[in-house]
């Protein structure tokens, strides 16, 4: 089976191909803010590189909404494109730790948090205050982010990566981005 995992949700995005579950390359790109123009560059690498592509998996979040916008919608066309099946995995799950906690900088006060062992969710991504989550983290557990947080320096900054999505367990059908918030919109001053 040939799978196209693709990645955006921070600042850096990775695209990897893998066959009959051996990873045949990976690239890896900046992200700013979600506006990656690297990533299509890329994507098209690995689209020129495997002509048959079975399985689209795109991580879903949360994160950049930009980021994770652009790589379900071109996940979408790819699939859709290749005649493939399509599936979404969050974004938490992709690392290589055996058991790890997954914070993240969710703006107003809040992080969010996940516990994570086996690539599978112990604890379901939720919104907490800043003290809330350093204070449910156990020691010996890594901590990853994908930016510093302050407060919490013995967290390890670094991306997710699309080849270890490809790995977890997904669910088939058009992936949703992750949303632990509601929308914020901001109203115009009335006139």
């Amino acid at each position: 089976m040939n799978v196209l995992a693709i990645e955006c949700s921070c600042h850096q995005g990775s695209v990897a191909t893998i066959h009959d579950g051996i990873l045949t390359r990976s690239w890896e790109f900046e992200s700013p803010r979600g506006r990656g123009t690297e990533y299509f560059t890329h994507l098209e690498s690995a689209l020129s590189e495997n002509p048959e592509t079975d399985l689209v998996i795109v991580g879903t979040g949360p994160g950049s909404y930009n980021g994770l916008r652009m790589a379900i919608s071109s996940a979408w066309g790819v699939a859709r494109a290749r005649g493939a099946r399509i599936a979404g995995v969050s974004s938490l799950l992709g690392y290589a730790a055996p058991e790890y906690y997954i914070l993240g900088d969710a703006r107003a006060n809040q992080w969010f948090f996940a516990r994570v062992a086996n690539g599978a969710f112990l604890t379901a991504p939720e919104l907490l205050t800043p003290g809330e989550a350093r204070g449910r983290l156990l020691p010996g557990i890594p901590v990853y982010t994908t930016s510093e947080l302050q407060g919490l320096p013995e967290a390890i900054v670094a991306p997710p990566r699309a080849e270890l999505l490809a790995c977890r367990d997904f669910v088939e059908g058009l992936p949703e981005p992750l949303y632990l918030k509601a929308p914020h919109i901001t109203k115009p001053a009335a006139g």
